[in-house]
């Protein structure tokens, strides 16, 4: 059989391709960073896989070390990138960081979903539910506070180097929590996690637009 992962990648990136001559120059830059998020997540589960063959490591300590490593500095790459060549400004930041993470979560929750019916030969809603606001909202909430933390160090400059090494080191250790929350007997508290920290940010940038666009 073909690998699940590239048939799902193909089947997604194909026609966001094809749309992006279609659609405004703005929806161009989202249409391309879904697709780059799609192909970190391709890319990182490739890595992933001869890593931990390499390593020999249980699969709960993999998933809850050395995982959140490798992801999280794939999916920041693209964000660093865009703020070191083309623009710092929060606003593109966020919309950038946002949906890379929402490409490796749209490609990490297919190839999952499609995995799960091969060998279950079913899913119900709340699978779908604690996959959707689970792992698929985590992905786009760590790359997006890396994005709201890039736009506030171009203000000091000094803190380039150390402080891009802090906000991954806090989406890497966010990250961790979540998967080490998810294979315990603490679940429910994990699957909910990212949906508690998704409100106050969206609260706080509504706030700040709001403020923004006022004076």
């Amino acid at each position: 059989m073909e690998s699940i992962a590239y048939i799902v990648y193909i089947c997604f990136t194909l026609p966001f391709l094809l749309g992006i001559p279609v659609v405004r120059k703005e929806s161009r830059v989202i249409l391309l960073f879904i697709i780059i998020g799609m192909s970190c997540c391709l890319f990182i589960s490739e890595l992933d896989g001869l890593i931990n063959e390499w390593l020999g490591l249980s699969l709960y300590y993999f998933t809850t070390n050395i995982t959140p490593m490798t992801e999280e500095l794939i999916k920041m790459i693209p964000v660093v990138l865009f703020a070191a060549f083309i623009s710092r400004e929060r606003e593109e930041l966020l919309t950038i960081a946002f949906v890379t993470g929402l490409g490796f979560a749209l490609m990490e929750n297919s190839t999952i979903l499609v995995k799960t019916i091969l060998v279950d030969g079913h899913v119900n809603y709340i699978w779908a539910l604690i996959r959707t606001l689970g792992a698929g909202l985590l992905h786009s909430l760590c790359t997006t506070m890396v994005g709201m933390g890039i736009s506030l160090i171009k203000i000091h400059r000094k803190l380039v180097i150390c402080g891009t090494f802090a906000l991954y080191s806090m989406a890497v250790v966010y990250h961790s929590i979540y998967n080490t929350l998810i294979q315990s007997d603490y679940r429910y508290a994990g699957a909910i996690m990212p949906t508690l920290t998704y409100i106050p940010i969206v609260i706080a940038l509504i706030r700040i637009r709001k403020s923004s666009s006022a004076s």
